[in-house]
């Protein structure tokens, strides 16, 4: 059917004719006859894969110079098994909070999919989610508070990543918090877990998702997935 013509105006074809037993050509045959759509599809398949072993060669690494845990972590595996402290890990937000978490932990050994939504998209180039995005449903802001005991050994406001927290627990642990909007907490501080550490906010390296609070765990200097060692919710 001639597309410019009114949708109820037939115009028999010698190709009309030939297909009078099968009917109008089906939504997907036509879809699949564009010359455009092959060289799309492979186009955004290799997007996807060159961001991927991008994102891989980049583990360990990141947009700045910071010298902060993102920055010194080099792998998401460790080399030994992973010992639980003592302490239990606590969601790093106020009881009662409803939050879900927005972009995972980049798994290394995970399936292309799984890598592909732990990517995170800046200035053109792709760079390995090395800790978790929490956010409220509605996007507003919300505490957070401590998820293990242990010393503020930084407190910083990062270009990128907004105002930042790190933490150094026991038993090989240190704990991230990112994309703050306010501190409460002092470097060389003794926290106790679920104390206030701030309010969570914006930062420009992962804009589009506004209010959340970027939580990383590092293990023996090494990240790990958070949701591994966090209370499943």
């Amino acid at each position: 059917m001639d597309e410019k013509q009114h949708p109820n105006h037939e115009k028999k074809t010698p190709d009309a004719q030939n297909n009078k037993s099968t009917g109008r050509p089906t939504a997907a045959k036509r879809v699949m006859s564009k010359r455009w759509l092959y060289p799309a599809i492979y186009l955004g398949a290799a997007a996807v894969i060159i961001g991927l072993m991008y994102a891989r060669s980049q583990m360990g690494s990141s947009p700045t110079s910071s010298t902060s845990a993102n920055d010194t972590a080099t792998s998401n595996t460790t080399s030994t098994s992973i010992t639980e402290p003592k302490e239990p890990f606590v969601w790093p937000v106020a009881d009662g909070t409803q939050t879900e978490v927005t972009v995972p932990f980049f798994p290394v050994k995970g399936t292309l999919k799984e890598q592909e939504s732990a990517l995170v998209e800046y200035d053109n180039e792709y760079y390995p989610h090395k800790g978790i995005d929490i956010k409220t449903e509605g996007g507003s802001s919300f505490e957070v508070d401590a998820a293990l005991s242990g010393t503020v050994t930084k407190v910083d406001d990062q270009p990128l990543y907004g105002q930042e927290v790190v933490v150094q627990s026991d038993d090989g642990y240190t704990e991230t918090y990112q994309s703050l909007e306010s501190v409460d907490v002092k470097a060389g501080e003794k926290i106790h877990q679920g104390q206030t550490i701030g309010t969570a906010g914006s930062n420009t390296f992962e804009k589009g998702q506004g209010n959340h609070l970027y939580f990383e765990v590092d293990y023996n200097n090494e990240p790990i997935d958070p949701q591994s060692v966090l209370p499943k919710q």
